[in-house]
């Protein structure tokens, strides 16, 4: 965790168990790493862990009012036809879901046609929105 932008980078594994006491110490945004929501590529992928830890972790983080960022890596034969499930999350939930440098970005942006590029300061991640989204897409620049 940093202190100056109070982020908290997991797993998500230990996530419900302490999303209550980051809170509590200030923590405002948790970025949970998963590169995939399917619960046999995910434990097939992650040393034999299980997927709904993570989940769980998730949604108390969400319940302690925290903003949720996914970082995915897309990888062609692994998780490629999950990347309109994970751009699904952002209609239903406020979650940023950026997108990690691990597969061409025009082939991501390809499969989800009427983005809208975001304005701000989002550091090094090109920010969009899907017309009707709650949550956002994004893309992590290379340095």
């Amino acid at each position: 965790m940093t202190e100056q932008n109070k982020n908290y980078v997991t797993d998500g594994h230990d996530l419900a168990e302490i999303a209550e006491k980051l809170k509590n110490d200030g923590v405002t945004d948790v970025t949970v790493v998963v590169n995939t929501f399917n619960f046999t590529r995910y434990k097939e992928s992650n040393d034999g862990k299980e997927l709904q830890p993570v989940i769980d972790g998730i949604n108390s983080a969400v319940g302690q009012k925290l903003n949720v960022t996914l970082h995915v890596g897309i990888k062609e034969g692994f998780n490629d036809d999950e990347i309109l499930d994970f751009l699904q999350l952002t209609f239903q939930h406020k979650y940023n879901i950026v997108f990690l440098p691990t597969m061409s970005y025009d082939t991501i942006k390809s499969k989800m046609p009427a983005l809208i590029k975001v304005n701000g300061d989002f550091g090094n991640v090109d920010m969009y929105k899907y017309p009707g989204s709650v949550g956002k897409i994004g893309f992590l620049l290379s340095n």
